[in-house]
Formats: structure tokens, sequence, C-alpha cells
């Protein structure tokens, strides 16, 4: 068998079907697969041969001669009473061993098989789980390495902003460079956004705001926001917050929660 060709998956799986041990997806995913398959077709028949022989080659237990005597007398009957007969088959054993042996074998190599498909479960999740925390401190880092960049420039501006009615509590700068055109929003005190929701950000140079991006606060209502590069940010007048729609919407619809004059 070990010349055979076929889906590797399946071979394997060809010893537990021959003891009846698959079931769910496993067994109806192989039925399929082996009625196409000659190769695991024939690794099947093969395992249900030595299976077969699991029951086949237990040898009868006989009664004892006190037992057999009983029966015989309770039916009336004559017949002499002749010691049992034991068959001589060696090979018998050697089968039921052998078969016992592949049984438990089966077994163990199923339950191994399923702990190696949990850890390598378990891995993969580790392993996105530690992709995503390296992503999230790339970002994070170069987001501090611009603030600093941006802090440090001499032609960079810092304009404040003031909560609004519906976030008194809320505070937030702005630090902007009018010739790159880079800002970088820090707001602190402003409530999570409700489900659906999220705060955009826009920058107001003539009669009608600019969407510069829509940013989420964490659980203690701060964010630092690096605001899209937008024209207006060379003339910005004004910089406002409100809450709109998580996708953003091209022009204000929410009420206004944070806004702050350049002077």
């Amino acid at each position: 068998m070990s010349g055979i060709m076929s889906d590797d998956r399946y071979l394997e799986l060809a010893p537990l079907a021959a003891l009846g041990a698959l079931d769910g997806p496993e067994r109806s995913g192989f039925e399929a697969h082996v009625a196409d398959c000659p190769a695991c077709r024939g690794e099947l028949q093969a395992h249900e041969a030595v299976a077969g022989r699991i029951a086949l080659s237990l040898a009868p237990v006989p009664p004892s001669s006190v037992v057999r005597r009983r029966v015989l007398e309770a039916t009336g009957s004559r017949a002499t009473v002749r010691p049992p007969r034991t068959a001589a088959w060696p090979w018998t054993a050697l089968a039921t061993a052998a078969a016992l042996v592949l049984a438990v074998a089966l077994f163990v190599v199923r339950g191994q098989r399923d702990e190696a498909r949990r850890q390598a479960s378990w891995l993969a999740s580790r392993i996105h789980d530690t992709e995503s925390e390296l992503a999230s401190l790339r970002q994070n880092l170069g987001e501090e390495q611009g603030l600093h960049a941006l802090v440090a420039h001499p032609d960079s501006r810092m304009a404040p902003l003031s909560g609004l009615k519906d976030a008194p509590q809320a505070r937030a700068r702005v630090i902007w460079n009018a010739a790159s055109r880079r800002a970088v929003l820090l707001v602190s005190g402003l409530p999570p956004a409700p489900q659906g929701k999220a705060y955009e950000v826009w920058v107001i140079a003539g009669s009608a705001p600019t969407p510069a991006g829509v940013f989420r606060v964490d659980a203690h209502g701060t964010a630092t926001f690096t605001l899209l590069i937008v024209e207006d940010t060379a003339q910005v007048k004004t910089f406002a917050v409100t809450l709109e729609p998580a996708e953003g919407v091209p022009a204000p619809t929410g009420p206004m929660m944070l806004a702050g004059t350049v002077s």
C-alpha cells in the first residue's frame, strides 16, 4: 500500500473508516472522495479485511463438561459426553492480536492527529495575534515619530480646541505645518462614539469645511490622529470635530463636538 499515490489526508482516514471511527463531515467527505478514488478505495478494502478478522478470529469458548452434561440430561439425550475439542489454529491468535493492535494504534494515531490540529490552530492564532500587535506597534511608532518631527519643526503651529455643549469635558490640540499640510490631532475627554458612529475632523479655510479623516477614541476618551493632507490646511482658520456615520461624510451632518480657531 506504500506505493499508492493519492491524497495523503484521505489515506490517513482509511484505517479509521474501516473501524467505523469516522463521523460527521469527516465521514461524509471521505465517502464522497473514496467513491471516485481507486487508490483510497483499495486502501479502505485492505483495512476492512484486517478489521473484519477481529470478530472472526476469536476462538469459541466451549462449555465445561458439567454444564454440557446438565444440558444433555435436561433434554433427555443419551449422547456420550466427550471432552471438548480444542482447535489448533496458531494463526487465529496472531490475527486476533494483530487486529487488536491495529485498532488501538488507529485510535492513538487519530488522537495524535487531532491534538496536532489543535496545536496548529493555536499556533496560527498566536501568529495572527502577534502580527496584529506588531502592526499596531509599527503604526504607533510611526505616528509618534511623525508627531515628534512635526512638533520639532520651527514652522509648526498649535491650535487648541474646546469641547462644545455635547462634549463639555473634551479638549484637543492640533499641531500643523502650513507648508507641508501635515497636521496631528491630540484628543482627551471625548466620549466613545456610539455604535455605527465615529468622529470626523474638518479643516475650515473658507466657507465650506473640508473633511480630513475619521477617527475613534479609546475607552478613556483619548486619541492621536494624523489628519489627511488637504490643501486647506495651508490657509486654515478653524479646526472642528463632529459626530458622523462611521464611514464619514463629505459635509458635516452631526453635532459639533470640538472646535478651535487659528490665531
